[in-house]
């Protein structure tokens, strides 16, 4: 009988926890990524319940597979814009923001209001890759 109470109480605990949980990471603004594009990329749209949002990421560059490095002839920046989705499938540029290619940068829009956004990115048509392997996207 102890062993049924206890078992019965151990798989409540798990439930409560779990629930827990969920409604933490389900009020979270915080979203993770990567980025790899050549020319104009549009991220995935997002939620946000906060109402300012950033954008970070360490950037570097390939071609065919190897290094660009920043003394290259190469442009130097990226531009990464905020969109907010609108009515039916139009959005609303917020702002926009010029990184560099090469290293970390990061990019704030203020008081835009919690809802559904979206990151643009572009740069030039030069067949060079820019990647990050640690996109943090951030409603705060």
């Amino acid at each position: 009988m102890k062993n049924k109470i206890f078992s019965l109480s151990f798989i409540m605990l798990l439930i409560v926890f779990s629930a827990f949980s969920l409604t933490v990471y389900a009020a979270s603004d915080t979203y993770y990524s990567t980025l790899a594009f050549q020319g104009e990329h549009s991220g995935p749209t997002r939620t946000y319940t906060h109402k300012n949002i950033s954008y970070s990421a360490s950037a570097y560059n390939t071609l065919g597979g190897k290094t660009v490095t920043a003394n290259s002839s190469y442009p130097k920046t990226y531009t990464v814009s905020l969109y907010r989705k609108t009515v039916w499938f139009t959005s609303e540029k917020i702002g926009s923001k010029d990184l560099s290619r090469y290293q970390y940068g990061s990019a704030s829009w203020t008081n835009v209001g919690a809802g559904d956004y979206y990151f643009y990115f572009k740069k030039a048509r030069d067949g060079v890759n820019v990647n990050s392997n640690n996109v943090v996207m951030k409603g705060y």
